[in-house]
């Protein structure tokens, strides 16, 4: 998008046209999830039982931690290029904003679905989706 004020709004055809290279970069994304959350714990309970010993494998994964967390956001970043919004990267959810009956909506997709099949409210949410 070239201008960060304006949206870039979809027509069913064009959304679906990424959801193949959407999908590839959602599968990267909840794997690098699942990786730095078992940093997480793993940082954790390294500096619990450290306590003042020799701090390199620490440090080693701390920055391993931040490399994956950089390396999550610029995917999540590869999402948002082409106008459309992450919305859930557990579920893989993602919306893309689009008119229906002269209004603005979003057309809204999991990953693991075939093809856009439902739609919302902006002012809904998942929850909300109605049947295209």
């Amino acid at each position: 998008m070239e201008d960060l004020n304006q949206i870039k709004v979809f027509t069913l055809q064009e959304a679906e046209a990424l959801l193949p290279s959407l999908s590839a970069l959602l599968i990267q994304i909840k794997t690098l999830r699942g990786q730095i959350q078992k940093l997480e714990v793993e940082i954790d309970l390294e500096e619990m039982v450290q306590e003042g010993e020799d701090s390199s494998r620490l440090d080693a994964r701390v920055e391993d931690y931040n490399s994956r967390v950089a390396e999550f956001y610029a995917l999540v970043d590869k999402v948002h290029e082409p106008g459309c919004f992450l919305k859930d990267a557990d579920l893989g959810l993602i919306d893309f904003y689009s008119m229906r009956d002269g209004k603005v909506v979003y057309l809204c997709w999991k990953l693991g679905e075939s093809r856009i099949t439902f739609w919302h409210d902006v002012h809904s949410g998942f929850g909300s989706r109605q049947p295209l």
